[in-house]
């Protein structure tokens, strides 16, 4: 299963290229929790869990306000450069994905605050942006030691609802997948290159097929998240 998230994985080039460099260190940091472990930990939602998450939330928003700089200093370096076209354009986006970036930390330190007071047994409110967070956004893709783990001991709720939600992404992704390759098969289909439309079909049915399996197993998870103690 794990390598059909893998293989699943389907983001706009800009996004890796802009993330990518400093999410492989930061990926390494303890702090930094997994989407299971982060939708396990907000569910459970005990003084301890709280605590992790705080700490989860502070590296996250570390990595995005250094992401914010970067992009700025991208933007600063871009409006310098001979060829206007490329220059102004590429400028603005780095400028937007810097803002981005930083609404992203504000909304991550708002999280830290609000789970610190959690674990302190404090009434608090949660940010209204903070929910993609804790739904997982941000934190790194669980490895496949704490995916075997987590399916080797589910019993809470906690659990069975963590292990639903990624075999929903999982259907997501390669429902996603799929559709890419119907608009590509498309676009080969009655050309001189029709077997690669062939091909494409078939990648089609079986990332569906994936979908559907993954969409299953979603279902199992969701059943026993009721009816465990």
């Amino acid at each position: 299963m794990r390598t059909l998230l893998i293989r699943s994985l389907s983001f706009p080039a800009l996004a890796i290229l802009a993330f990518s460099g400093s999410a492989s260190a930061q990926d390494k940091a303890p702090a930094l929790l997994s989407t299971l472990e982060v939708q396990q930990l907000v569910k459970r939602a005990e003084p301890g869990d709280n605590a992790r998450l705080a700490a989860h939330f502070t590296a996250l928003a570390d990595r995005y306000a250094a992401e914010a700089k970067r992009h700025t200093s991208m933007s600063q370096s871009y409006a310098g450069n001979a060829n206007r076209n490329i220059g102004t354009g590429m400028s603005a986006h780095c400028k937007q994905l810097a803002e981005l970036n930083t609404q992203s930390a504000t909304t991550l330190r708002e999280l830290v605050t609000f789970h610190q007071k959690l674990a302190a047994g404090a009434a608090a409110t949660p940010p209204a942006a903070g929910s993609r967070f804790e739904g997982g956004a941000g934190a790194r893709t669980p490895t496949d030691q704490e995916l075997n783990a987590m399916a080797a001991k589910a019993g809470t709720p906690a659990d069975h609802r963590a292990l639903e939600e990624y075999f929903l992404t999982l259907a997501k992704r390669d429902t996603t997948e799929a559709d890419q390759h119907v608009a590509t098969a498309n676009i080969y289909r009655g050309t001189r290159m029709a077997q690669a439309a062939v091909h494409h079909d078939r990648m089609a049915s079986l990332a569906r097929e994936s979908a559907k399996e993954a969409t299953a197993a979603a279902g199992m998870h969701k059943q026993l998240a009721g009816i465990a103690k």
